[in-house]
């Protein structure tokens, strides 16, 4: 009964030395009370959170993997697994863990909201990782420009901060130098000679390469009709080729909603 005391004194000095972030103190305390008490699973988990807390990964895991194999029922330790994973990127690992937080109490706010965030990470991660598979895929299938284009949106609408965003550029030179056009026959009946003549403008410009200019009027046109996927399709490849990745996101995901079939390995041009 002494022992089992002395560990909760430590525990409870630990959590006064935690409170006011003193935490070598406090890893000196519930490190001690692990020593004192190897099966008490407080003590290895407020271990586990000091060693989060100051950056100590690997240090953090082993002591909550001490509060679970002493607790497998403790749903908090369990949820801290889950953050300390998703930490260092182990995303797999992290999910499973907040499941398991929620498996024992259903309740769980935290692990709820954290599985949330990294299923959608995964979800971000699985888009990327198709988009890049079919962009080095020694052998592309056809279609391939404009699956990936799709996967890489996919990745970036889950996940703003997706690394998708660095291949946006790649993929734009593809497409630009494909040299796929598809014709808008009837687009310029239906909006009139100030938007057929901008739009105009805006394809000779994009034939020289002089993206500024096209950008402008390609903008002219928008302000005049704002509902042709192909124009922000085309802004979407000058802002890639500018370097303004967020803006040429912006633009590809406009041109799908307008046209959830729109091609985006293919040139719109107005027919003549």
């Amino acid at each position: 009964m002494k022992d089992e005391q002395t560990t909760e004194e430590l525990i409870e000095h630990g959590l006064a030395a935690l409170e006011v972030a003193e935490f070598d103190e406090a890893i000196e305390l519930f490190g001690q009370a692990a020593i004192e008490d190897s099966s008490n699973a407080r003590a290895w988990f407020y271990l586990g959170l000091c060693y989060f807390e100051t950056r100590q990964p690997d240090l953090a895991r082993e002591a909550l993997n001490r509060a679970v194999g002493a607790a497998p029922d403790y749903a908090d330790a369990h949820y801290l697994l889950g953050t300390v994973a998703g930490a260092t990127g182990e995303l797999d690992l992290a999910a499973e863990s907040y499941r398991r937080a929620l498996a024992i109490d259903p309740h769980h706010h935290k692990a709820e909201e954290f599985l949330i965030r990294t299923e959608a990470l995964l979800a971000s991660r699985e888009h990327y990782r198709s988009a890049v598979r079919l962009i080095h895929a020694e052998k592309r299938e056809r279609d391939w420009l404009n699956r990936a284009a799709r996967e890489l949106l996919q990745s970036v609408a889950i996940f703003k901060d997706s690394p998708a965003q660095n291949e946006f550029a790649r993929l734009a030179r593809e497409v630009i130098a494909s040299g796929n056009r598809v014709m808008i026959p009837d687009a310029r009946a239906s909006e009139g000679p100030f938007w057929s003549n901008a739009v105009e403008r805006a394809e000779a410009a994009f034939a020289r390469k002089n993206w500024p200019e096209a950008a402008s009027n390609y903008k002219d046109a928008l302000d005049l009709s704002s509902g042709h996927a192909f124009i922000h399709h085309a802004l979407g490849l000058i802002y890639f080729e500018l370097g303004d990745a967020e803006s040429g996101v912006s633009a590809w995901q406009r041109a799908v909603d307008l046209d959830p079939d729109y091609d985006l390995s293919a040139i719109g041009q107005l027919g003549k």
